[in-house]
């Protein structure tokens, strides 16, 4: 019997620093059945050249370039619509990533033994370590939406650019990346994968996600944005009914109040609210003008966790 087709997809832009070694690393998979899709956003730099190298290498390589330059989301979303249509998996790897020789197979060989399984992830090596994503060892399914549950919560973490998505549910959801969230709407795209299909976990490092000055992590998330936690808000709003069913609504408040208080303490280091602007419409757009009764109740709420009587919020993201 035939291995599915498995289509890796690269959109990159100007990666010519990283992507011979992104592609390399999709040559040196061990799968048989495999294409990689590379989308060039319009690149000035030799990203043409490097992907020109790979156009006669054991693994195929679909080669395409957009005429201009499109925002991220967008080209995501046009790299998602020239996979082959027979691909049966679809793996997104960032032109400065890289997975191991047997990424793909395992993965794969997952999502075959389970055919339940729309979401696959595993653990990868970042910043010289392997990270402890939390998910239940011996465990390699979770239903899908104790998984969203659980990620919610911080019990265990969604990497999208370490992950394997089957394509019969990615077709269900076109477009694939909805625009309804300022940012993490790949994240976003992962929640909607798991309320219709069961998510999968190889408990091994099968990728390398690389930290570096011009991710777009580090232009968008870092410092002073605290983008995270605006995520955080509306990914509980948009998927914390399907997630916390009758709880969420308790959910949602202990979230909100550890929110505000974020914000208190931000406006204290900043000395102003130069950079809070995009939390005061998070808030608002969730229905939670900023004011002095939210401000009293996300405080009394700390004095009752400092007095034992009440559980601090610990879910996502659980670092700002």
């Amino acid at each position: 019997m035939s291995l599915p087709l498995v289509a890796v997809v690269t959109p990159t832009y100007n990666g010519g620093r990283f992507l011979a070694e992104t592609m390399e690393s999709v040559q040196q998979q061990d799968w048989p059945n495999l294409v990689h899709v590379v989308l060039d956003n319009n690149s000035s730099d030799n990203t043409e050249e490097i992907v020109s190298a790979y156009l006669n290498k054991r693994i195929p390589v679909l080669r395409f370039r957009n005429e201009k330059t499109l925002d991220q989301r967008e080209n995501w979303t046009k790299a998602y619509r020239l996979v082959p249509q027979e691909a049966v998996y679809v793996r997104y790897l960032c032109d400065d990533d890289t997975i191991s020789p047997t990424s793909i197979s395992k993965m794969a060989t997952l999502g075959e033994t389970f055919p339940n399984v729309g979401v696959i992830g595993s653990l990868h090596d970042c910043a010289g370590a392997v990270q402890d994503f939390f998910w239940p060892p011996g465990m390699p399914v979770l239903p899908g939406k104790d998984a969203m549950r659980m990620a919610l919560l911080r019990q265990g973490i969604l990497m999208p650019v370490q992950m394997m998505w089957r394509r019969r549910v990615t077709d269900s959801l076109e477009p694939l990346f909805a625009g309804a969230m300022d940012g993490s709407w790949d994240l976003d795209t992962v929640f909607r994968m798991l309320a219709i299909s069961d998510f999968g976990f190889v408990h091994e490092a099968l990728g390398f996600t690389r930290v570096h000055d011009n991710t777009v992590t580090a232009l968008h998330y870092a410092g002073k944005t605290r983008a995270w936690t605006r995520d955080g808000l509306d990914l509980i709003m948009r998927h914390g009914p399907v997630a916390f069913g009758t709880d969420y609504r308790r959910q949602l408040l202990a979230f909100r109040r550890y929110y505000v208080r974020r914000i208190l303490t931000w406006w204290r280091e900043d000395r102003g609210r130069e950079h809070l602007q995009p939390h005061f419409d998070a808030l608002a757009r969730a229905g939670f003008g900023v004011n002095g009764m939210l401000v009293v109740d996300a405080v009394l709420d700390w004095i009752c966790v400092k007095l034992g009587m009440r559980r601090a919020w610990t879910g996502y993201p659980g670092w700002q």
